[in-house]
């Protein structure tokens, strides 16, 4: 009975796990305001590649809504932002604590797309 509940917590814990392990692509086009949130139990760590259809810097703002996050090693909580300047191929690396909610806004001309990995 006891290999029975050990298997059913570790298949649980393997479907609750499954999707922040997959690839999640973010497409922002100009001037969009887009919120994100970390629905999960746990800190999730991402490395974000953002792509531009040109070969011209773009620049995003980042708006920490609730909670805490990191951007790039830089540390902010709920009401604080940063500004990024993106390059085609850019890697981005962020980290957003349990019920962390975000806005990005592409303050460019052209359209982005970040596909994050954990």
């Amino acid at each position: 009975m006891s290999k029975f509940f050990t298997l059913l917590i570790c298949i649980s814990i393997g479907l609750l796990s499954f999707p922040t392990y997959a690839q999640k692509t973010i497409r922002l086009s100009p001037n969009e305001t887009k919120t994100l949130k970390n629905s999960t139990l746990w800190t999730l760590n991402a490395t974000c590649n953002v792509q531009s259809s040109t070969k011209v810097n773009g620049k995003i703002k980042i708006i920490v809504l609730k909670n805490n996050g990191k951007v790039n090693g830089k540390s902010l909580s709920t009401g604080q932002g940063t500004f990024i300047t993106i390059k085609n191929n850019s890697s981005i690396s962020v980290s957003a604590e349990s019920g962390t909610q975000i806005n990005l806004i592409n303050l460019g001309n052209q359209e982005l797309q970040a596909v994050c990995s954990t």
